[in-house]
């Protein structure tokens, strides 16, 4: 009775309910008692329909036969066999549970084997699956198997699950493929994020159209979140997805993935610059040196230290990286100082000609006293002899003057300053002048003032010993002079060459011009050679 009693109340209907009753329940009972999620309940429900059903097949026959079992229990006892109770038959879902509660992630192989020889492989193939929905992470062997063994979420798989199941286990796999990659990504370990990548896009999984686009934009919106990757893993990942063509079709909007290219080809040409930076190193060249200085910080201690042996090879290759970021990579000069690519110009400073006013005050003094004396006769020699100081007055006179001239001409200048810049490097490009730190304007308007000077007062001759003193100056020379003062004192001679910045070569053409221009003055007077127009 007791066993009558339980399978009613497990089946919660009424004592002696017909068949029908209780296939109806039974039914209905199995929608909320899951065999993977509470085998011991579903375990009981089962045995109790088999037993209710049971009871209801043979009520009809107790009720026909009341009579018969009346007088058979009226009867003296006698010994009767007892009744045969076969074995209980499972099915094969009740089998697949029980093996589903000792199963263990490390013997998937075991586990799998043991349901093919009990012959229900498709029951445990379908809680498993299960399983894995519910929690994929506790069980990466099973996953692994099912995926690779079992062919799992493609068309050739065996098992047949809910919709939503599938759904709800390829979403999984695609997000814990992410962070994965997201991983790999943040750490910059490139070979393992393409290594991750290629071995999941074998797997049958990722064949699913909807998955492995998924998939991809995935990737995209990693590369576009991150900056720590190189143009080399891009690459990769576009020969993977057969992204390399210009026509491939990328699941993300044009802009974006035009962005992403050129980002690429800027990391690009970035590195190239740091290996021809590296390479300036052992081999110097005005390419390695301009990228050397684009990639120095924004010290401007260090900047000035690179650029003080700059040559105007460095400055062309210079002018050649400005444009270069300028056109091809225009978010970049917000990277520079002051988010000026050309930032290097205020680097290139100026150079002023050594002496060119003690050069020019001598002239002008030589000058002075060489027209004086083509004014005087003869006789008036003597007095020439006596005024010679007042010359050396007026030449010192003269050389103050020309200072102050110069130093107001030098104020004039920086309100074109930019003008003379680049005049001075169009001809340096040109090799008209040796650097562009020479500034053209500044630098050779004062010489032309005093050139044309010497023409008025000296003629041809007069520029002539000019621009040959010049050019002179130009030689290197074998003794320098003392930089101690009280030692050149000592010399007088040095000294003197010193003071007036002119070499001895340049004071020897310069006395031999002057004693040519007093003979010519004397024995040719009124020819242009030593008489301007």
């Amino acid at each position: 009775m007791d066993t009558t009693f339980d399978c009613w109340k497990i089946l919660d209907l009424p004592a002696r309910s017909d068949e029908r009753s209780v296939k109806r329940q039974y039914a209905r009972l199995l929608k909320v008692t899951r065999p993977d999620e509470d085998p011991v309940a579903f375990q009981q429900l089962r045995e109790a329909y088999e037993r209710a059903l049971q009871l209801a097949r043979e009520g009809p026959e107790d009720c026909a036969d009341g009579a018969a079992m009346k007088e058979t229990l009226a009867a003296p006892l006698v010994a009767r066999p007892a009744p045969f109770a076969g074995p209980v038959v499972r099915s094969a879902h009740e089998l697949a549970a029980d093996l589903l509660q000792r199963f263990d992630d490390n013997t998937v192989d075991d586990c799998w084997n043991e349901a093919i020889a009990k012959g229900i492989e498709a029951n445990f193939e379908a809680l498993l699956f299960v399983r894995c929905v519910n929690a994929p992470d506790a069980h990466p062997n099973l996953l692994r198997w099912g995926l690779e063994t079992r062919q799992w979420l493609t068309p050739w798989q065996q098992v047949r699950p809910r919709h939503s199941d599938q759904e709800q286990l390829g979403h999984l796999l695609s997000m814990g493929l992410y962070r994965r990659l997201e991983q790999h990504m943040a750490a910059g370990d490139e070979t393992r994020f393409i290594e991750c990548l290629e071995r999941h896009s074998r797997q049958g999984w990722l064949g699913d159209l909807a998955r492995r686009q998924t998939l991809q934009k995935q990737v995209l919106d990693l590369f576009l979140e991150h900056k720590n990757w190189s143009p080399a893993l891009l690459q990769q990942v576009r020969r993977l997805f057969d992204w390399a063509a210009a026509e491939a079709a990328v699941p993300i909007i044009d802009e974006q993935w035009h962005a992403l290219l050129w980002r690429c080809e800027e990391k690009k040409w970035l590195d190239e610059l740091r290996a021809l930076a590296r390479q300036g190193d052992q081999h110097p060249d005005p390419g390695a040196t301009a990228a050397a200085l684009f990639l120095t910080g924004s010290s401007g201690e260090r900047l000035q230290a690179r650029t003080a042996t700059f040559t105007e090879a460095d400055w062309q290759a210079c002018e050649q990286l400005s444009e270069d970021f300028t056109k091809r990579f225009p978010d970049w000069p917000k990277r520079f100082p002051d988010h000026n690519p050309w930032f290097w110009k205020a680097l290139v400073g100026h150079e002023s000609p050594q002496h060119v006013m003690k050069r020019a005050c001598a002239g002008m003094t030589i000058t002075l006293g060489l027209g004086m004396m083509d004014r005087l006769q003869p006789d008036e020699l003597p007095v020439m002899v006596i005024m010679s100081p007042l010359l050396i007055l007026l030449g010192v006179l003269a050389a103050y003057m020309g200072k102050w001239l110069l130093e107001h001409w030098v104020t004039f200048t920086e309100s074109f300053y930019d003008i003379d810049q680049r005049v001075s490097a169009w001809c340096a490009r040109h090799q008209l002048t040796r650097d562009r730190r020479y500034l053209v304007i500044r630098n050779s308007v004062p010489m032309f003032v005093v050139a044309f000077t010497l023409w008025k007062w000296l003629g041809l001759l007069g520029v002539v010993t000019y621009v040959i003193t010049l050019l002179l100056g130009k030689l290197p020379t074998r003794r320098a002079a003392p930089l101690d003062r009280q030692y050149r004192w000592r010399r007088p001679l040095q000294a003197i060459y010193r003071i007036a910045g002119l070499s001895p070569l340049q004071w020897l053409f310069g006395v031999v011009m002057v004693v040519v221009i007093v003979y010519v003055q004397q024995n040719m007077p009124g020819t242009l050679l030593t008489q301007g127009s």
